[in-house]
């Protein structure tokens, strides 16, 4: 962002700003927090104070006040979705202002918080981050003192928080007696024998606060720094949702999934996606596409059930056949994945039919017509994906262009989901496709939560990338580095776990087919082809 003010900022726990995205036109979404339960007759305004190049801001005026009203509800919360219009190349301190009934009462700043315009080019360079899987019990502030430590030069104009913000279903347990974190005895609990308003009331307690806590206080200095993208996980309702998870037997029954899920979406909906929409779009001027698609909210259940909707799943496709500039793809968990399901009934698949593991992206049904359209797609592909609690760096030449996959998770890991790195596929996609084969190429990888679960994880990342304009016209150089949240040098600063600065995404020029010479002799006839044995038969 250019700034160090959000280091400076201090926590408010009854209000928050977190800026929430673009909208089209380059406006601006601003989710404006009230945790007082209680209404009162308070005036409240957001204020926007513009600042950047005297000529970008003869265009916007010194200063806006915009009246707030909590007109939308949720569990212990009251919060407004103010669009704001944005000047491209500006940035703004924004800070919501509250006054008593009587005029006469001192207006106070309750809440801060900053954002930009989109870049009018990639000339000054234009930086984002990805991030996912936050168990806040873990963390002990690790991630904040991370963030006010990451180097001014790599801090993001734009997030995207990839899934598992929350972690729901160890919340629940966690309420509970708990010897291993995330498990308790409170999986147990026989919540199908009360009523759906108990267990609505019992779970709204729980979540709600987890919510409260995550936002406030885990994630909150991380909020209220630039625009805020966030995508679902499956711990945002429970471990694999929606399948039925075969571990967490206090929801088996059908009664308690139904009621869990209604009430964690309520609260999704709230914090995490206002808008309600499965999908977002913005570009940066005419050099680079972004879509941001969730996979998880619309999921089918079991076995090749969808994971979008179909006009959701439509635009995403659209979107990569018709992409005139490179494109970021956003998704919460790899396109990069194992198919679980070559051989059927042992090993890896009856534990994930048996809800004893997580069904991949590609064990779903559209995941083939998704990876068809990223071969047609006629530019340089870059994806964004986390979830699997390990990050690495994935490079294939697929349809005549470049594809590449930045993978990086946890925040904070649980510590009974340990994972080490996974190197595989060789070949994408490892679901047989048509005849789509892609030689898999790992650059940069690193485990994660490898250590004993005795001590205390230290490969927690997140990843940034910044972009700026390449040697070649068209050309976008990106600078990808992976943070070790935890590492520091002897000065302070925070380590890089893994760097790849020499990526460069092309534009690809449409090829343009020659014209038929009438001169041009005709070919030879050809032979009949010679029958060949085959010798895998």
């Amino acid at each position: 962002m250019g700034s160090n003010s959000c280091e400076q900022i201090a926590v408010n726990t009854r209000y928050q700003l977190v800026p929430h995205g673009y909208d089209r036109n380059n406006t601006g979404c601003i989710w404006v927090a009230n945790f007082e339960t209680t209404a009162s007759q308070s005036r409240y305004w957001l204020r926007m104070e513009p600042s950047g190049a005297p000529g970008d801001l003869a265009q916007e005026s010194r200063c806006r006040d915009i009246p707030v009203v909590f007109d939308r509800r949720a569990v212990d919360l009251r919060y407004s979705l103010v669009k704001v219009r944005l000047q491209a190349g500006l940035h703004y301190r924004l800070s919501l202002w509250r006054r008593g009934v009587h005029d006469s009462e001192v207006a106070q700043v309750v809440a801060d918080a900053e954002c930009a315009g989109l870049p009018v080019s990639l000339a000054q360079g234009f930086n984002v981050w990805y991030g996912t899987c936050f168990y806040r019990p873990a963390d002990r502030g690790a991630f904040s003192r991370a963030m006010a430590a990451l180097p001014a030069e790599h801090r993001p104009q734009v997030s995207f928080l990839g899934g598992d913000q929350v972690y729901l279903d160890t919340a629940f347990s966690n309420s509970g007696l708990s010897v291993i974190p995330g498990f308790g005895s409170r999986n147990f609990s026989p919540l199908a024998l009360r009523s759906r308003q108990t267990i609505r009331r019992k779970l709204n307690r729980v979540f709600s606060k987890e919510y409260r806590d995550n936002w406030r206080t885990g994630l909150g200095s991380k909020l209220r720094c630039g625009m805020h993208y966030f995508l679902a996980g499956d711990h945002e309702f429970w471990n694999d949702y929606p399948n039925p998870p075969g571990f967490l037997p206090v929801l088996w029954p059908q009664k308690v999934r139904r009621v869990w899920e209604a009430c964690a979406r309520k609260l999704f909906d709230a914090y995490q996606s206002p808008g309600n929409g499965y999908f977002s779009q913005f570009d940066v001027s005419d050099s680079l596409g972004f879509f941001v698609l969730d996979t998880r909210l619309q999921r089918g259940v079991g076995r090749d059930g969808r994971f979008t909707d179909d006009a959701t799943f439509a635009q995403v496709i659209q979107w990569l056949r018709t992409l005139d500039r490179p494109g970021v793809l956003v998704l919460p968990a790899p396109l990069l994945a194992r198919w679980q399901f070559r051989k059927p009934g042992i090993g890896k698949s009856l534990l994930v039919r048996l809800g004893f593991g997580d069904h991949s992206l590609a064990d779903t049904g559209q995941y083939q017509d998704l990876v068809r359209a990223l071969r047609d797609c006629p530019q340089d592909v870059l994806i964004l994906a986390g979830d699997v609690h390990f990050s690495r760096f994935a490079r294939m030449d697929l349809g005549g262009k470049q594809v590449v996959e930045v993978v990086s998770s946890p925040l904070a890991c649980l510590p009974s989901a340990v994972a080490a790195r996974d190197l595989t596929p060789e070949f994408f996609p490892d679901r047989p496709t048509d005849d789509i084969r892609a030689k898999v190429h790992y650059w940069r990888h690193e485990e994660t939560c490898e250590k004993p679960r005795a001590h205390k994880n230290g490969n927690n990342n997140f990843v940034t990338l910044g972009f700026k304009p390449g040697d070649s016209v068209d050309d976008i150089q990106v600078n990808v580095v992976c943070w070790n949240i935890e590492g520091r040098d002897a000065d302070g600063a925070l380590i890089p776990q893994w760097q790849v600065s020499d990526l460069v995404l092309k534009k690809h020029r449409p090829a343009v087919a020659e014209p038929e010479s009438e001169s041009r002799p005709a070919p030879p006839p050809q032979q009949s082809p010679v029958a060949v044995a085959d010798p895998e038969y």
